[in-house]
């Protein structure tokens, strides 16, 4: 309606689930919208009140890995790929 985004799961996210369920006018949602949402998700860091936003890409995480190991993970792709440019 107003900008299709896709959101994580959070309070900010059920709140406007139950608004969608009564049939909002473009104003109902712009209020809701409309409190610096996406400030205070994307910057400030509200987990819960804030809009945080989430890509296509989400769909491909399978499993949570802390940073060290997936810096290791780049690293070696990286020393790979170098590698296989060499012997072109």
């Amino acid at each position: 309606e107003l900008a299709p985004v896709r959101l994580i799961k959070n309070k900010f996210y059920n709140d406007i689930i139950e608004l969608y369920k009564k049939g909002p006018t473009t104003d109902e949602l712009k209020t809701l919208l409309g409190r610096a949402r996406a400030k205070r998700g994307m910057f400030e860091g509200d987990l819960e009140e804030g809009e945080l936003e989430i890509g296509q890409i989400s769909g491909l995480i399978h499993d949570i890995k802390p940073v060290t190991e997936i810096v290791h993970e780049i690293m070696a792709e990286f020393n790979q790929a170098k590698t296989d440019l060499k012997s072109l």
